[in-house]
This record gives C-alpha cells, sequence and structure tokens, in this order.
C-alpha cells in the first residue's frame, strides 16, 4: 500500500512539473534513458547470475512515471507569440523570448502537435510591422528582430536578419555579447547560401 501510494505521488508531482515547467520533459527523458541503461545492464548481469526482480521493478517504475510526464508535457499550452502592449524595446525581447522558448519545447518537434510554423509567422508579421515604423533604434532590439527574421525561410527575410544582426554587432556595449556575434556571421552565411553563394 506504501509502495503504490508513492508511486501515484510520484506519478503526480512529475505530471504537475511537466505541465508547469519549460523543458522538464527533456529532463524526464535523461531519466528513462539512464533507467533504461540501467535496465540493459541489469539484464546482462541476470544472463550471468540469477538477480532478484526488485532491481528491475524500481527502473520499471521510474520509466513509467517519466514517460508519464514526457506525454503530459507535450500538452503544455504555449505562451501568446507576441506581446501587443509595452514599448517596442518589450514587443521585441518578447517576441524573442517566446521564438527561443518553442523551440525548447518537445511539442514543437511533433507535427501534429506543434503550432511553430504559425507562431513564427505572428511573430514575423509583428516584427516586419515594427521595422517598418524605423522604431528599432537599440543594438539590442535589432538583434530581437534579427532572431526573428532569420527563422523565416525566404531570401529577403535572412538578408534582413544579416543587416539587423551586423548593426547589433557593431555596438560597442555588444561586442563581447556571444549571441549577438553569432548571429551576425550565421545570418549572413544563411543569406549568402539562400541565393546560391558561399558562406565565409
Amino acid at each position: 500500500m506504501k509502495r503504490t501510494i508513492i508511486v501515484i505521488t510520484s506519478a503526480v508531482i512529475t505530471a504537475i512539473l511537466s505541465y508547469k515547467i519549460q523543458s522538464f520533459e527533456f529532463i524526464l527523458i535523461v531519466i528513462i534513458l539512464l533507467s533504461l541503461i540501467f535496465l540493459i545492464l541489469a539484464g546482462i548481469r541476470n544472463y550471468f547470475k540469477r538477480i532478484r526482480l526488485g532491481y528491475i521493478k524500481v527502473p520499471v517504475i521510474i520509466i513509467g512515471i517519466g514517460i508519464l510526464g514526457v506525454v503530459v508535457s507535450l500538452f503544455r499550452p504555449y505562451e501568446n507569440a507576441v506581446r501587443d502592449n509595452g514599448t517596442v524595446s518589450d514587443k521585441l525581447e518578447y517576441s524573442y523570448f517566446t521564438d527561443q522558448t518553442d523551440r525548447k519545447q518537445l511539442r514543437s518537434y511533433f507535427p501534429i502537435l506543434s503550432e511553430l510554423d504559425q507562431r513564427d509567422q505572428v511573430r514575423m508579421d509583428q516584427v516586419i510591422e515594427l521595422h517598418k515604423q524605423k522604431n528599432m533604434v537599440e543594438p539590442l532590439d535589432k538583434f530581437y528582430a534579427a532572431f526573428i527574421y532569420y527563422h523565416s525561410d525566404n531570401s529577403d527575410d535572412y538578408k534582413t536578419a544579416s543587416k539587423l544582426a551586423a548593426a547589433a554587432a557593431k555596438a560597442p556595449e555588444l561586442k563581447d555579447h556571444y549571441q549577438v556575434q553569432w548571429l551576425a556571421r550565421a545570418s549572413y552565411d544563411r543569406s549568402m547560401l539562400s541565393i546560391g553563394k558561399e558562406e565565409k
């Protein structure tokens, strides 16, 4: 009875954490893989020498709870893709944040469950509108916008991403910012490849 309560409690806690915490499913996948490795090693040991079934029961329960958590995480709702209020900087930072967060959710890689393409388009529409208004003056704003353009699927957007990222990378306060410098190079390379030229 006590074991059953512990298993059910663990399953409920895992399900709640999977639903509430971003990227928790990846921790569960690691736990599942470690448990599988243990089972394989126990199976090999069992082949050569008898072991008690109790050794196998615990990892099987852990794997079951882990799989439950991963499945629950697939139904965690996305946050709003864009922010409609606030300054230009607030909107761009939020779009960048959700862009990165979406790519850290396991469900984004399952076509049936993913809303990534639609959400990318919503972010792109907002960034294009803000870019047309010429309100992006801060280097970090240009970086955030460049990242959204970088996740597009056409040459013109890659070119815009490259220009914005290069402008952000030249700012003295962002000279040592790894992601800004990386994006400047990566967006230029993507822009060149998209028009059939070689990357740097």
